[in-house]
């Protein structure tokens, strides 16, 4: 028997990259599969991807950003499955939303207010409104596990992306708060904070170029960039009973990146 057999897991952000490999791990663990992500296609050829390998997975496309949204994929959740046991808040835009969004990634005095408004309504906004509506369901359920997606920008000052960095410190501040307030329902928040993981995103954006991989690899102590699976099975250790005593922590997945001075 698998370490989630039978709990309904919801993963937004999971079409590609990081949420789509921790959903294939999950099912791989026994769970049910609420895919939810912006883009139809991805969605649907995820959801495919999980049947074929023997899992359960249900579509549920929906932008983050809008409460609308949001309450329809957590009816698809319990619609389909019953209710949810696992809450993975994993979608955000990044490095890359300058062509995925039309948003730049600058310092708080070149960013513009609409720019400001965009990343934090889907990097904390999507999070607030996901645990609005979701954490009734989990405490349905007599509890349940939340893991929301940070960054080690989070955890450390950088020269650009100051909106960005400001929703993932958020993003922190809320966990913990979520955790200490719902601990007695049954219900564990604990936050992810990835360092450069190579999925198409942060390719897209960052290490399209081999000097520019090179050179990441070589500032990371274990000389290498992550990969999505590396967070796929730290992610699956904090939402199983393995965790069952752990809450309202973060935990930095980078190959040691933050503890160079």
């Amino acid at each position: 028997m698998g370490q989630l057999q039978g709990k309904v897991a919801l993963i937004t952000g999971a079409g590609r990259g990081q949420g789509l490999a921790a959903a294939r791990r999950f099912a791989a663990e026994g769970a049910r599969i609420v895919v939810n992500d912006l883009e139809p296609q991805s969605v649907k050829t995820a959801v495919e991807s999980l049947r074929a390998a023997g899992g359960e997975a249900v579509e549920a496309v929906g932008d983050v950003s809008v409460s609308l949204d949001v309450r329809r994929v957590l009816t698809i959740a319990k619609d389909t499955f019953g209710g949810l046991d696992i809450l993975y808040n994993n979608a955000g835009i990044g490095y890359s939303a300058t062509k995925r969004f039309g948003v730049a990634m600058s310092d708080v005095v070149s960013c513009t207010e609409e720019d400001w408004r965009r990343i934090l309504d889907i990097n904390i906004g999507g999070v607030f409104l996901f645990c609005k509506y979701g954490i009734p369901l989990l405490i349905e359920r007599g509890g349940g596990v939340i893991l929301n997606t940070a960054s080690i920008a989070a955890l450390r000052g950088g020269a650009d992306a100051h909106a960005y960095t400001a929703t993932k410190g958020a993003v922190l501040a809320l966990t913990r708060a979520i955790a200490v307030t719902y601990g007695s329902k049954g219900v564990r928040a604990n936050t992810l904070c990835p360092g450069v993981i190579d999925t198409e995103m942060i390719h897209e954006a960052l290490i399209e170029r081999d000097d520019v991989r090179t050179a990441l690899a070589r500032n990371t102590p274990l000389r290498r960039i992550g990969t999505a699976e590396d967070i796929a099975e730290v992610a699956l250790f904090l939402v199983s009973d393995a965790s069952r005593f752990i809450t309202g922590e973060e935990f930095a997945v980078d190959g040691g990146l933050i503890q160079r001075v």
